[in-house]
């Protein structure tokens, strides 16, 4: 016999071996391995409530042997891998973890503006190369810039997009955000942001931050439009998917000195090729798909996930389902 609530991640994994150590001594759980046999799999994962899903493709027919099942709670804020119409019309709650990670990746995306505006990434190697400032200046001034006062534009207010606003007010930047979701007038002076649309937040904005999730709708969000319109000195940032940006026209972009640089943590392809022009480019910063990755967002997603399984066994209402937009 199983248990009620399944995590469902690699034996030896880093993740795995954090959860033994938080999850609640007091629930009926266990780990199952994508790497156990598919027989020991589904024996294991029969009487499952809740599986808890580190970043691991719980497909439909593997919920379709599980009667029990209440809720699929995935540990990251992205849920595209999932189909979850067909999850729900199983009578399955699907819910992520986005209010755990918001904050490591909004701390991520402010880094990835300060190496990009500051040109941090080659002053550093200037340094270790012993060619000091000349890899970093490469203008009169350096090209190095400041953050604080420019017009920030926000693409997606939710909980990632909410804490990059709450901590652009130390910047005293401009905030401009578009969303299809409504927000109350009271959250918008909380986080001193402006809505405009998307047009006009593309011709304002010194930086563009994208902070939505993967969908048919957001899938190439950003293209050859948008970043014709956004200004010729203005930077794009994104961490969230790479398929939000149509990632031939942000090159083009960056070649033709459309816009200013880039910063990303994530790509249309993952890892990223070493053979992308991107990787090459003096004016962007490639980072390894890490925003989400901070020990203390995955300790709280792993403390959210275990609390929401119990709620699932109780028969209590679940936090955090996810919003299918499209």
């Amino acid at each position: 016999m199983g248990h009620s609530v399944i995590y469902y991640g690699e034996h030896d994994g880093a993740r795995t071996i954090r959860a033994l150590e938080l999850g609640p001594k007091d629930l009926d759980w266990g780990v199952v391995s994508p790497e156990d046999p598919p027989e020991q799999q589904e024996a294991a994962m029969a009487d499952a409530v809740a599986i808890v899903t580190n970043g691991l493709s719980i497909t439909t027919e593997m919920l379709s042997k599980m009667p029990k099942m209440k809720l699929l709670q995935v540990m990251s804020a992205g849920f595209d891998r999932l189909d979850v119409p067909a999850i729900r019309e199983m009578g399955i709650e699907v819910c992520n973890n986005s209010p755990a990670i918001a904050r490591s990746v909004a701390e991520h995306a402010i880094g990835m503006m300060m190496m990009v505006y500051k040109r941090l990434p080659q002053g550093i190697d200037g340094v270790k190369a012993g060619t000091w400032q000349k890899p970093a200046k490469s203008g009169e001034f350096g090209s190095v810039y400041e953050l604080s006062g420019r017009t920030v534009g926000i693409v997606g207010l939710g909980n990632i997009g909410t804490w990059v606003a709450q901590m652009l007010q130390g910047f005293q930047t401009t905030t401009l955000y578009t969303d299809i979701r409504e927000f109350s007038p009271e959250h918008e002076r909380n986080l001193k942001v402006t809505r405009v649309s998307m047009d006009e937040l593309l011709d304002r904005s010194d930086i563009v931050t994208v902070h939505v999730p993967l969908s048919s709708s957001t899938t190439g969000l950003l293209g050859r439009r948008e970043f014709a319109a956004m200004k010729n000195d203005a930077i794009f940032i994104n961490t969230c998917r790479g398929p939000v940006h149509d990632e031939s026209a942000l090159i083009d972009a960056l070649n033709n000195r459309e816009i200013l640089g880039a910063g990303l943590d994530v790509t249309e392809i993952e890892p990223t090729p070493l053979d992308s022009p991107l990787l090459t480019m003096d004016n962007v910063v490639v980072t390894p798909h890490l925003a989400g990755s901070s020990q203390e967002r995955v300790d709280r997603a792993l403390v959210f996930s275990f609390e929401n399984s119990r709620r699932a066994l109780n028969g209590e209402p679940l936090e955090n389902p996810v919003q299918v937009l499209d």
